[in-house]
């Protein structure tokens, strides 16, 4: 093919005018871009101003809000619950106040949250019956902060109920958060709420044991310790006679957060007054009685026949 300079030029041109034409559409994005930085920025730094001191203002709020409730002599489940539930709400609330430098008006957008709140109870049913749950537990109080609970085979001390979950401190250290609808539809054991909680300790002595004897020692164990109450009284009660032993029941009464000082204490001291008077517990025992072998049997009856055959002879010899 043969190329003149016409078209050389032609094809030239046409090169330099898309040349041309990118670099003046990517200067003027550049520039677009720049314009939108330039009027965005502004905003956006009002905004991460207002959500900060938004954000601080919130914990200030909730920190009175505790001061307050606790000088008025609220109960701390109930002060938990509330500083949680208006420190979510005022997030929230920061949040949308922040959103305004860029054009969200607050009334269109309580309208759009307002439509939307069908939609997200229905997508968050789990959240919202948390919410009332906890709502519930605050209004008919089955326990308190700082009570001893039992729920689920958990037992722990509540520290804290807040709006979607309660959590409790177990006797290891460990923080168990349970969720609040958990908590209202479980059966619940409140070790606390009476003031006042029974420990148990169960013996089995000998048969031929003076009972008076057990008895006046194991009150007298109970009167020497200062974290036992005097009322409700100790009691020493027999349970039953078992089969190596008589089965009695030493039970005492103390505060709840005495429970487990007199639960050891008095566990430890029993032993020792038992061994100064002698009192021993039955160990377990069982008669193994074995059963011999037919064959075993007839074989020794067999050996038994000849050796008596074997014998008679000589026996009848010796008298002649």
């Amino acid at each position: 093919m043969c190329y003149t300079i016409d078209n050389i030029l032609i094809q030239n041109k046409n090169y330099l005018e898309r040349r041309i034409f990118m670099s003046w559409d990517f200067a003027q994005m550049w520039s677009n871009f720049l314009n939108w930085l330039a009027d965005v920025t502004p905003k956006l730094l009002l905004a991460i101003v207002i959500f900060v001191v938004g954000w601080w203002t919130v914990k200030l709020i909730i920190m009175f809000v505790k001061k307050g409730l606790a000088k008025m002599g609220v109960e701390k489940s109930v002060i938990t619950f509330l500083s949680s539930f208006c420190k979510y709400i005022l997030r929230i609330f920061a949040f949308i106040i922040a959103l305004t430098p860029f054009g969200f008006h607050i009334s269109s957008l309580f309208a759009a949250l307002g439509a939307a709140g069908i939609t997200l109870g229905l997508g968050l049913k789990e959240s919202v019956a948390n919410i009332a749950s906890g709502i519930q537990i605050v209004v008919t109080k089955p326990f308190q902060v700082g009570h001893y609970i039992q729920l689920n085979n958990v037992e722990g001390t509540v520290t804290r109920v807040e709006i979607m979950y309660s959590t409790l401190m177990t006797l290891d250290k460990k923080e168990v958060v349970m969720p609040n609808s958990i908590v209202t539809n479980s059966i619940l054991t409140n070790y606390t709420a009476l003031g006042v909680r029974r420990v148990d300790f169960n013996y089995t002595v000998r048969y031929g044991t003076d009972l008076n004897v057990v008895r006046t020692i194991l009150l007298e164990a109970a009167k020497s310790n200062k974290q036992v109450l005097a009322t409700p009284e100790p009691i020493v009660v027999v349970l039953k006679q078992a089969a190596n032993g008589i089965e009695i029941s030493f039970r005492v009464f103390c505060v709840p957060e005495n429970y487990w000082t007199v639960l050891f204490e008095l566990e430890e001291q029993v032993k020792q007054i038992f061994e100064l008077n002698d009192i021993t517990l039955p160990y377990t025992q069982v008669d193994i009685h074995f059963k011999e072998d037919l064959n075993v049997k007839q074989k020794s009856k067999n050996v038994e026949k000849s050796t008596s055959s074997e014998i008679k002879p000589n026996n009848s010899e010796s008298e002649k």
